[in-house]
């Protein structure tokens, strides 16, 4: 039997203990951020749109709820991927180094941890990001807004990616930005919003 499928057998097991406990960490706190963005967009248009109806009958749970759900799948399975990459290569190096079985079983451990650390922060980011994107996007549309902006929080961290995306100034809700992105993130990390705005017509 290969490597590669050695440390699936062992790899695998570890993941599905931790696998519906992360999904569903993560679907909450999307849920959550999807919930606060639309929120967020509908205050913009009372005060920003009077005089325009606005139609809200309350916040689109299960629109948030469907969209964390396909959302997080595929941040789920893409993270385990990540991880048994990442594990298996801490394994071979432990086992070429001859690095026994207590010795193995540290390096994992520390890895793992720091990984992890890291790993969700910038999950957490990435992702918190993207709903507030998602949802404030599908509302600005709902509610007849015809334009929006990329902004950036402009510090030495802001890249070249998103700074483009800025120069851009206001575009249609329907335009694609410089990036190719519809709206933020534009990066794993990436700390920008999306602005609502009314075009001249």
């Amino acid at each position: 039997m290969p490597l590669k499928d050695d440390l699936n057998n062992v790899i695998d097991p570890i993941l599905a203990a931790f696998h519906d406990q992360i999904k569903m960490s993560i679907n909450a706190h999307l849920v959550r951020a999807y919930l606060q963005a639309d929120a967020q967009v509908i205050s913009w248009g009372k005060t920003k749109l009077r005089g325009l109806p606005i139609l809200y009958e309350g916040p689109p749970v299960q629109q948030a709820i469907d969209w964390a759900t396909k959302h997080g799948a595929k941040l789920v399975t893409q993270m385990d991927e990540d991880t048994k990459s990442r594990l298996a290569q801490v394994i071979s190096d432990g086992i070429k180094n001859k690095r026994g079985i207590p010795g193995l079983a540290r390096d994992i451990r520390k890895d793992f941890d720091d990984m992890s650390k890291y790993r969700s922060r910038l999950i957490a980011q990435t992702e918190t990001n993207s709903a507030l994107s998602q949802a404030s996007e599908t509302r600005m549309k709902d509610i007849g807004v015809t334009g929006k902006e990329w902004i950036v929080i402009g510090d030495e961290r802001t890249c070249e990616i998103c700074l483009g995306n800025e120069a851009q100034g206001a575009i249609s809700i329907n335009q694609k930005f410089k990036s190719g992105h519809d709206a933020p993130p534009g990066h794993p990390g990436c700390r920008c919003a999306l602005a609502p705005v009314m075009l001249p017509e």
